[in-house]
């Protein structure tokens, strides 16, 4: 029977035209993330693409290993000499000599960022940082993290209760150092479109979910449906447990092909790196492939809670079109009341922040339960796994007491 529940939603013509538009968008989307990375060869042209990720990979894999204070300082070396360079004779500020500089820069890039982003303002990022500051200073990024956190506490710019205050340091003082470094730019890339191609996948399979039930009473087949011996239980149940393999199936197969586009051109070099060389502020002892796993598994949450939403509304309405909606309603409109709302609190537990872990990890989403501070993430990937299994029986009981008309 699920089988067969499966077979007559891509049996239809909507689901097929809806099957090859998200394949579009997923070769879109890849694109646009493979192009993120970019390589400047040393006529200063920007290329991307396979043999442009794999000259980048390896001229900064000259410099893999752990980063110590020593490694810091030989970054600070190498980028103070490149820039002596290019900085004397008539060349000086023209675009070629910039072009050579960033070329020549290139290899060093990912691990300057990280010294820039120490002695940056906080949530802030001063490109020219490592330029104004001592070969010293440079070496003592680890410290810096650290001090630039107390610093923005003591400033008062933002209001941190004192628990959550302490909590976050003892994270950052217990993050695992020296980091592990190698060319991490194709998980980087992956990571920041990743939320945006969640979400684009959520609605589309939640278009593909909406007619499970409604299309029933609109082909005027409901009578047979509903008074066959089994068509109020187990044909019930088949669409439902349907409907979620369906998804599943879907999230699980678009996924893995973004994942594998993306790394497939750009290297998956970097996975067991600390997420903290792509988000600094990243409060987790977490890896890039740990980070990514729990981007994936929110986004997965959120999209069966959507979902499930899109069949409930689909058995009580009896409307596809407003099926369609639910998913919408449940992943765009809420974020865009938390823009009207003043009431971060209840905003933060909105359904659509499971799709946007990748910011979540790095702002400081952060929840306080018994007088204990956790990271808001798990609680929201927890809450909403219970409320998919909850909204299960709920809709298996609307579908048995449903009425033929």
């Amino acid at each position: 029977m699920i089988r067969f529940e499966i077979k007559k939603v891509f049996s239809r013509t909507r689901s097929k035209t809806a099957a090859l538009l998200l394949v579009i968008v997923l070769l879109a989307v890849s694109m646009l993330t493979i192009s993120r990375v970019e390589y400047v060869d040393e006529s200063g042209n920007h290329r991307t693409g396979m043999g442009a990720a794999g000259k980048l990979r390896e001229e900064k894999n000259v410099w893999a290993g752990y980063l110590t204070g020593d490694v810091f300082r030989s970054v600070y070396q190498e980028n103070s000499r490149i820039n002596g360079e290019y900085s004397s004779g008539s060349a000086e500020g023209s675009t070629e000599a910039e072009n050579r500089m960033f070329q020549e820069k290139q290899g060093i890039s990912s691990i300057a960022d990280v010294i820039n982003l120490a002695n940056s303002p906080w949530r802030e990022y001063d490109y020219y940082a490592i330029d104004n500051i001592t070969e010293d200073e440079a070496a003592k990024v680890y410290e810096k993290r650290i001090s630039g956190l107390e610093e923005w506490f003591a400033s008062g710019e933002e209001d941190f209760p004192e628990a959550q205050q302490a909590f976050l340091l003892d994270q950052y003082k217990s993050l695992d150092t020296p980091f592990y470094y190698e060319y991490f730019d194709g998980w980087g890339a992956l990571l920041k479109n990743i939320s945006t191609f969640m979400m684009i996948l959520a609605l589309f399979i939640g278009f593909f979910v909406s007619g499970i039930f409604s299309d029933e009473f609109q082909l005027r087949a409901d009578a047979v449906f509903l008074s066959a011996k089994l068509g109020r239980s187990r044909a019930v149940l088949a669409k439902i447990a349907a409907g979620l393999l369906m998804a599943t199936a879907l999230f699980a197969a678009f996924i893995f092909a973004y994942t594998f586009i993306v790394l497939f051109v750009l290297g998956a070099g970097g996975a067991g790196s600390p997420i903290q060389l792509e988000l600094w502020r990243d409060f987790y002892n977490a890896t890039f492939l740990e980070t990514y796993l729990l981007i994936v598994l929110g986004g997965y949450v959120g999209t069966m809670f959507a979902v499930s939403a899109a069949m409930l509304v689909s058995a009580i309405t009896r409307s596809t079109v407003i099926a369609i909606m639910a998913p919408f309603v449940v992943l765009c409109v809420l974020p865009f009341l938390s823009r009207i709302i003043t009431l971060p609190a209840i905003c933060s537990f909105f359904p659509d922040r499971l799709m946007d872990i990748y910011n979540a990890v790095q702002d400081f989403s952060l929840l306080e339960i018994g007088g204990k501070v956790v990271g808001l993430p798990p609680v929201l990937i927890l809450v909403y796994a219970i409320a998919v299994f909850a909204l299960q029986p709920v809709i298996y009981g609307v579908c048995r007491r449903v009425e033929v008309r």
